[in-house]
Order: C-alpha cells, then sequence, then structure tokens
C-alpha cells in the first residue's frame, strides 16, 4: 500500500498528540485530572482518526474497536474544558449520565468481539437495509451528541473568567475548531454530492494538521498553566514581603511624594484594595469594577488618579503588578519559574504588556532585571 500525502500528514499528526499524551501521563508537574481529561480527548481523537483514515489496514471488530472512541472524545473533551475553568459542573456527579452512550455502544463492541453476536444485527432483525440505516442513525447521533458537548464547552470557556487570556483564547480556538469540524462533516456528503468535491480527504487533513498544532502549543501552554498551580501554593517571603521596593513615583516634581500617599478616604481605600487585598491580581480587572467597589462613577476615579496619584487607572494597575514581579525575582522559591508564567500570575494579560510596563517602571527588560539579581 502507497502512502499518499494525506495519510503522511495525519501519521505525523497521530505520533506528535501521541507523544504529548505520554508527556502529560509520564510527567509528574502535569500529571492533574485536568489534563489526563486532556489526554483522554487526544487519545480517542487519534484512535478514532486512525480507524477512519486506516479502515484498510485496521482489522473489523478488532481490539481497537473495542472502545467507542467517537463516543469517548466529545465526553472527555467536555470534562478537560470544565475542569481547566474550574465549573461547577465539573464536580457534579449527574454530569457522568452523558457517558451513557459510550458505555452503551461500547458494550455493543465488545458483546460483537467476545461473543460473535452482532447486536446491530440483531436490532435490524437481519435486515441488511435496517441495518445500514441504523449505523446511519447511530453515525447523526454521534454527531449531534458531539457538537452539542463540544458547543457547550465553546460558550463555557468563552463566558469563564478563570483563565488568563492566552489560555483561554487556546481553549476557545480548540472548541471552536472541533465545533465547526463536525458541523461541516454533517454536510460532508451534501457538498461533495452538489459540488463534487472530495470535502471528506481535506476535513481529515485539517484534522491531522490540528493535532500537530495542539501538540506544539499544547506543551507550552501546559507548561504554563501547570506553572501557575506551583505559584499559586507559593507565597513571597516575610522578609521579602515587607520591603518597600520603590518601583517608581508618581510625582517627580515632589520628592516626597510617592505612591503611597494617601490624600483622601477613596484613595485611602483604593490603595487598600490593592495593598491589603491584592485586586490588582484579576487579569480581568476594569476601572469600572474598582469604581463601583468605592462607589463612585469612573471619571471621578480617574481624576482621583489623576489628581492624588499623577497617574492613570492601567499606569497604577500595572505598576502594583511589576512591583509584585520584583518581589517575586527577589525571592528565590520563584526562580524556577518562567518569565511569561509569573508575568501571568501577577495579573497581566498578555506577555507584551507585561514586557511593556515592566520596561516603563524600571527601564530594563524583565529578563534583564532578573539576572541582575540573580549575579548581585
Amino acid at each position: 500500500m502507497s502512502l499518499t500525502f494525506l495519510d503522511i500528514l495525519v501519521s505525523l499528526g497521530l505520533a506528535l498528540s501521541f507523544f504529548l499524551v505520554v508527556l502529560i501521563f509520564i510527567s509528574k508537574s502535569f500529571r492533574r485530572d485536568v489534563n489526563n481529561y486532556f489526554a483522554i480527548a487526544i487519545i480517542a481523537l487519534n484512535f478514532f482518526l486512525i480507524i477512519t483514515q486506516f479502515e484498510d489496514l485496521v482489522p473489523s471488530n478488532g481490539i481497537l474497536e473495542l472502545i467507542s472512541w467517537e463516543f469517548l472524545f466529545p465526553l472527555a473533551f467536555l470534562m478537560f474544558s470544565l475542569k481547566a475553568i474550574r465549573h461547577p459542573l465539573s464536580f457534579n456527579k449527574k454530569i457522568w449520565f452523558l457517558g451513557f452512550p459510550f458505555i452503551l455502544f461500547s458494550s455493543f463492541q465488545i458483546i460483537d468481539f467476545f461473543f460473535d453476536f452482532d447486536v446491530y444485527d440483531w436490532l435490524s432483525g437481519y435486515n441488511e437495509d435496517r441495518l445500514l440505516y441504523l449505523i446511519e442513525i447511530k453515525a447523526m447521533f454521534f454527531l449531534f451528541f458531539s457538537i452539542v458537548l463540544i458547543g457547550f464547552s465553546y460558550l463555557k470557556i468563552r463566558n469563564t473568567n478563570t483563565l488568563y487570556r492566552k489560555e483561554k483564547k487556546w481553549l476557545e480556538l480548540n472548541s471552536l475548531f472541533l465545533f465547526s469540524f463536525l458541523l461541516v462533516w454533517i454536510f460532508s456528503e451534501v457538498i461533495d454530492s452538489v459540488f463534487d468535491f472530495p470535502i471528506w480527504e481535506y476535513l481529515l487533513a485539517i484534522l491531522g494538521i490540528f493535532l500537530i498544532l495542539i501538540t506544539y502549543f499544547g506543551v507550552h501552554h501546559l507548561n504554563v498553566s501547570e506553572q501557575r498551580q506551583q505559584m499559586s501554593k507559593l507565597t513571597v517571603s516575610n522578609d521579602i514581603e515587607n520591603q518597600t521596593i520603590n518601583t517608581f513615583k508618581l510625582k517627580p516634581q515632589s520628592e516626597d511624594i510617592t505612591l503611597f500617599q494617601k490624600t483622601n478616604k477613596k484613595t485611602e481605600t483604593l490603595i487598600s484594595l490593592m495593598e491589603k487585598e491584592n485586586y490588582y491580581l484579576d487579569s480581568n480587572l476594569t476601572r469600572s469594577i474598582v469604581a463601583k467597589k468605592l462607589g463612585i462613577s469612573d471619571g471621578y476615579l480617574s481624576e482621583i488618579l489623576k489628581t492624588d496619584l499623577n497617574t492613570n487607572f492601567n499606569d497604577f494597575i500595572n505598576g502594583y503588578r511589576v512591583n509584585q514581579t520584583i518581589k517575586m525575582f527577589h525571592d528565590k522559591s520563584f526562580d524556577i519559574f518562567t518569565l511569561e508564567a509569573i508575568g501571568y500570575e501577577v495579573g497581566f494579560k498578555s506577555k507584551s504588556v507585561f514586557y511593556k510596563s515592566f520596561k516603563k517602571v524600571t527601564k530594563k527588560s524583565p529578563g534583564t532585571y532578573r539576572n541582575i539579581l540573580k549575579m548581585s
């Protein structure tokens, strides 16, 4: 059998994604429930792709088909998505009722394999036309079942505020791609017959590319996510925390006026939200949220910042984030973490904003500043 370009592309996607699965299972830093569900979703997608693309090489009713991979995949992806965003449904045992189709159809295949009894033949009354119709019904049920679960995952991911921007975008793109893939699949026969275009082959090629990309970006995002999980368990040591690290002065025209000066009650409350309640750590923090917390308008908050602290909202919040970053740099417990992971942990939404804000305050890039500390 000669391999086509499509075969090679799919094989490459399978090989790389299986590598990611192995990495998740053997790496201690990646070994968490949410990542396990991600690995299971990839495994199910891979075996489904193998059976579909290389059906001539896969024995019919063989061991590989004992599990109904097509129904395991959307369920595992749903659980991965809910766990990733820490949605309450991920802790609700009732959600496992969605696993019934997977158990049902897997049991049909197990019965066929071990007892040589074809349940589908029996259900169709051993009528070939009815059997084909039954198989079509199962395929359509799988598609609609998957579309509902993947679509639900996408909506929940899109509406969450528990993820940093790049991680959320990565999850959104994954779920949106799979949702679109399934929709096109539904209409693949219509497209093929009307336009005489073999859309199915291109769909499999795109799926192979998706597996390659999900591996490449998946390792990076899992790494950053795991580092943030580890950092959340650490606190800056008391010696560092109690230090006053003057990152910048807000009123350069007066040397004795600094960030921490409190000229009225609203300003005192504002600074208290940052210093005692660490509001700046929320990457989704906005001027409106802070103004509402203070019981004032957005415009009045801007006026307070300009008049009392000689700054604007973004510089004020990012100043605290930079300050917290510097404290982490001074604490050797955080030396093992990447700059990007630290930036997300202190509240920055993107790597570029983190670097720009840090350099604006310190006149140095985060990497340069950290290296100077290590050499001192």
